[in-house]
């Protein structure tokens, strides 16, 4: 659209041009002080000024398209590198991901080398303000079943409620259809890790059936202890943020703050399958070096 308006423009100047050298060949030829040619001097003058002016405005303005041709061609060079480049960062980010989530996974399978895991994505979470469940990428076709437990290298997410082909739901440990027997790891005291529905909110669970004279502080840590047959032992659970009566007054319970947030989580690990043997928790295994 610009050439032709540029072409058209040309040639309506070059025409007021050719008129202009025309009339003043024409006084030339008559004579520079002939009557003739004074008046078409006095008339040629303010028009030959003008066409001269228009002239490198026009020249100016095609400058100027060409030049904007130039720079649009540039900028649409520019920005498919920037969208070439931006490409590659996101493909790096992925690289990154994915050996970041198999160093997790390598370093899991060293520790409990019975344990077979499957890697898998967060895809959706419970509606509200409470991840009381989630969905992973992982289904039956993947080898995942029900009751298989959900974890992080940090610790235990929850346990596999419903399996479809391509899919699981998850129950967090937030969730207060979860009942997992649990053991605090320094006084070896056994209660039920359990979801409540007044601290979920908060984004923590209780350890209920503590004795009246526990002697479980704040900072203890939690982990499975593989009573009930679900959940294998030594899987970590939370710690320990405050230390309740329960309202009868015959027992105690903690407050636990898990170790992994089932509202942020994104990565997590499913246990398919065990073949002998129990987990090892961290602390569980620094205990038996320092015994050996």
């Amino acid at each position: 659209m610009r050439n032709i308006f540029t072409t058209r423009l040309l040639t309506v100047i070059l025409l007021i041009a050719a008129v202009c050298l025309g009339l003043a060949a024409y006084t030339g030829a008559a004579g520079q002080d002939s009557p003739v040619s004074a008046a078409v001097g006095t008339v040629l003058s303010p028009l030959q000024k003008g066409v001269s002016v228009v002239t490198n405005k026009v020249g100016h303005l095609v400058d100027h398209f060409q030049n904007y041709d130039e720079m649009e061609a540039e900028n649409k060079q520019l920005r498919e590198k920037v969208a070439e480049l931006a490409q590659q960062v996101r493909d790096a980010q992925v690289a990154l991901d994915e050996n970041e989530r198999l160093r997790v996974l390598t370093g899991l399978v060293e520790a409990n080398p019975t344990f077979h895991y499957d890697m898998a994505e967060v895809i959706a979470r419970s509606p509200g303000q409470w991840a009381t469940t989630i969905s992973i990428d992982k289904g039956s076709l993947a080898g995942v079943s029900e009751n298989d437990l959900v974890v992080t290298a940090e610790g235990m997410v929850g346990y596999v409620s419903m399996v479809a082909p391509t899919y699981s739901k998850v129950t967090t440990v937030l969730d207060t259809n979860m009942h997992a027997g649990a053991l605090v790891t320094r006084t070896r005291e056994s209660g039920i890790a359990q979801g409540d529905y007044e601290l979920m909110g908060s984004g923590m669970l209780r350890l209920s059936y503590l004795g009246k004279d526990s002697d479980v502080v704040i900072g203890d840590t939690v982990q499975t202890s593989g009573e009930g047959g679900i959940f294998p032992k030594g899987i970590m659970i939370g710690t320990v943020e405050r230390v309740m009566i329960e309202e009868n007054g015959m027992d105690n319970y903690a407050v636990i703050r898990p170790f992994v947030d089932p509202a942020t989580v994104t990565d997590v690990y499913v246990i398919t399958d065990v073949t002998s043997g129990q987990v090892q928790s961290t602390d569980q295994a620094a205990a038996d070096a320092a015994a050996e």
